[in-house]
């Protein structure tokens, strides 16, 4: 990521998220910084016209975060509140939204429809799909407001949420919030134009652990959140420091605290009626910048042949995401129209996200990475030895047999010889390359026209 093509309010909050706490890296800290300037349009509603035929869409971005295990996640969002955003969202909680609910509580009573409307929220933890629909319903009748959610991490949720998961694809394009069937709520309407952000984080380890949450990631991938999505590859690890490391530390939050004042003043001035709903256009070289983008990415996909469909999909929709980023930037310009250097601004952001997504998706099954371990071992190895596998559960005593069969598979697929040999009543493993001599014993085999058992097709090679 090229700290000269980011935007430079972006860069200005990102940098002093670095100095208050080092240990997190650039492309965390513009992530961070992205998302609060999102919620901030969210809230009033901020629409963008890429006038490209598919209509009006929110201004806003979902994120994941890719985190190694034992990585802090909320450090880098309090950072943020406390230098930029704190001054703003304490103004829409305490003064602009609650005005905007009695408002919309005296139009109810007047019409006798004694619906409840949910407070304002900064942030959505763990929700369900009707919890979801309720607010967004509670914020289009009072007239204020935008969702955002914050998910811990995504592993669980995709699996425990799947349904959430579902909802949230329409919000992103369109605003569309539509009551699903399970709902037994008489009152719950059909939401439109409504804004939503989501900034997801995601253990890369318990990712691709080969189990349900593995596929059902991949399926998420591929079924819609590749193209939705900006993806950030955290590769930071907490690092020892000294009490004087802390110390300074503390002392650079305050002074940037002190520093950025008039930036949380511009920030709370933003949130003025006239700014509500307000719609984004691109100008000319912006949609040139858009159609530069979306031949490039179709022109990628058509030069490299076996492309994951994550990658696929990313890759010919990017423009899209890239749209909506820019035109974040330029509200916080104070412009209606997103210039070219916007859209460049963004897709510094979205380039880098593409080659985190890519090379997400090289990762390889555990049956695969298991036969590829097993080939770099020096001595045969057994089952507990495997357990000790980064990518392998430890507590897999029993399954991780499962994953020894399918790697036997592969090694067969392969032209491998994958032997098994049991001493004292434990098995150990190997995997070689079969010399010249052994593959002439094995066509040898194969001439036999039979299938040989595996202590068979060991009595011939010995």
């Amino acid at each position: 990521m090229n700290e000269e093509k980011l935007n430079k309010f972006c860069l200005k909050g990102a940098k002093d998220i670095m100095i208050a706490k080092p240990s997190i890296p650039l492309s965390t800290a513009v992530a961070v910084m992205n998302y609060r300037m999102a919620q901030i349009c969210a809230n009033l509603s901020i629409q963008l016209d890429t006038k490209s035929g598919f209509g009006k869409t929110p201004a806003n971005i979902y994120q994941l975060t890719l985190l190694n295990s034992g990585a802090g996640k909320g450090t880098s969002l309090g950072l943020a509140d406390n230098f930029y955003f704190r001054d703003a969202f304490e103004y829409i909680g305490s003064e602009v939204y609650p005005k905007f609910k009695r408002k919309a509580l005296d139009r109810l009573e007047t019409e006798e429809n004694e619906r409840p409307l949910h407070n304002w929220v900064k942030s959505i933890g763990s929700t369900t799909e009707s919890g979801l629909l309720a607010y967004a319903e509670s914020y289009s009748i009072v007239g204020f407001g935008g969702i955002s959610l914050s998910i811990d991490e995504i592993g669980n949720a995709i699996t425990s949420k799947a349904e959430v998961f579902e909802l949230l694809l329409s919000p992103y394009d369109n605003g569309l919030y539509i009551p699903t069937a399970k709902r037994t709520d008489p009152d719950a309407i059909s939401v439109s134009g409504m804004c939503t952000n989501m900034y997801c984080f995601g253990n890369k380890v318990r990712l691709f652990e080969g189990d349900n949450v593995e596929s059902a990631f991949i399926k998420m991938l591929d079924e819609g959140y590749a193209r939705r999505m900006i993806f950030i590859d955290d590769s930071s690890v907490p690092e020892r420091r000294t009490a004087d490391d802390i110390v300074n530390e503390m002392e650079a939050s305050e002074a940037i605290i002190e520093k950025r004042k008039p930036d949380r003043e511009f920030i709370k001035s933003l949130i003025t009626s006239s700014n509500l709903k307000k719609t984004i256009t691109m100008s000319k070289k912006a949609m040139y910048a858009w159609a530069t983008i979306k031949a490039d990415g179709d022109n990628y996909i058509l030069d490299n042949k076996g492309l994951a469909p994550a990658v696929k999909s990313d890759m010919s929709e990017r423009m899209f995401k890239t749209a909506k980023l820019a035109a974040i930037y330029a509200f916080f310009e104070e412009v209606d129209e997103i210039t070219d250097r916007h859209m460049s601004e963004a897709f510094e952001v979205i380039q880098e996200s593409s080659k985190v997504l890519a090379e997400l998706r090289k990762i390889k099954p555990i049956h695969e990475r298991l036969l590829d371990k097993i080939l770099e071992e020096e001595k045969p190895v057994t089952s507990s030895h495997m357990l000790s596998y980064s990518f392998i559960n430890s507590t897999w005593t029993k399954k991780v047999g499962e994953y020894i069969d399918l790697a036997r598979e592969l090694a067969s697929e392969r032209g491998y010889l994958f032997k098994i040999i049991s001493r004292k009543g434990v098995d150990y493993y190997s995997v070689t390359k079969p010399t010249d001599e052994e593959t002439e014993t094995l066509d040898e085999a194969d001439a036999l026209d039979r299938d040989l058992s595996h202590d068979e097709l060991l009595d011939l090679l010995s």
